[in-house]
């Protein structure tokens, strides 16, 4: 069974702790499971590859360096 995340519980992890994409799978991987599966309010069934691109392109998330961080002035408050 797969489970189905929201994608503010991603962006809650990058805004306490900017990590690299490695980090962030194996907390993810290590709290969901590796079939885990991402959800935003328009868009479901997202893996961790499809939801790091639609945040980048969104500005949700920016990259310093090697560190993923949530973006705060693009992140929505629901």
């Amino acid at each position: 069974m797969t489970t189905e995340i929201h994608a503010h519980a991603v962006l809650n992890l990058l805004k306490e702790q900017p990590m690299t994409r490695a980090e962030l799978e194996d907390v993810l991987v290590a709290e969901y499971g590796a079939d885990a599966r991402f959800h935003t309010c328009k868009l479901d069934g997202l893996d961790l590859d499809s939801l790091l691109a639609f945040f980048f392109k969104r500005e949700k998330v920016i990259q310093e360096g090697d560190k993923i961080m949530t973006n705060l002035e693009r992140v929505c408050s629901h």
